[in-house]
């Protein structure tokens, strides 16, 4: 008997993770095989307050969503020193650059608070993403959603630079 392809059997921990990413606004809506392939892709973790998870320029290997706790994305500044330019609060991603040539990290994420963390291998999920253009549809709007949102932080960061 020939075998089949498609999404991976959910096994008790693929199940669990199909559930935490259906918890968080940024997987909630993708359809079951997207989440299912997803899951496959990640891995679960907990950091405590002031560790640093990304660091600014470093290679990011990894997308991650916030499942609980709050962490902050930071740059430094010549002659300011270390600003926030965003919180990233529960069900929210960061290390988007882990999807974009040249896979550099463009900001420094640093866990506020203990954090509980879902990843997604980058190189994996760059390989899913050119391989299901339905799951590339369904999850690049999400990544550009919060991008929109880090930009229209950093403007409102920028202008309150300006305004000193």
């Amino acid at each position: 008997m020939p075998e089949t392809e498609g999404p991976a059997p959910r096994t008790e921990a693929n199940a669990e993770l199909v559930a935490l990413l259906n918890a968080t606004w940024f997987a909630a809506d993708l359809p079951p095989q997207a989440q299912v392939r997803l899951a496959s892709l990640a891995r679960r973790y907990q950091a405590s307050a002031g560790t640093t998870l990304l660091a600014e320029g470093q290679l990011a290997n990894e997308l991650g969503i916030v499942l609980s706790g709050r962490v902050s994305l930071r740059t430094l500044v010549p002659e300011t020193g270390w600003i926030t330019i965003l919180t990233v609060e529960p069900g929210d991603v960061f290390g988007w650059s882990a999807l974009v040539p040249p896979y550099r990290s463009t900001s420094t994420v640093v866990a506020l608070q203990p954090v509980d963390v879902l990843a997604l291998d980058g190189p994996g999920l760059r390989a899913a993403l050119a391989a299901d253009h339905d799951l590339a549809a369904a999850l690049y709007p999400r990544v550009l959603q919060a991008l929109a949102r880090r930009l229209t932080a950093t403007r409102l960061q920028m202008l309150d630079l300006f305004a000193r």
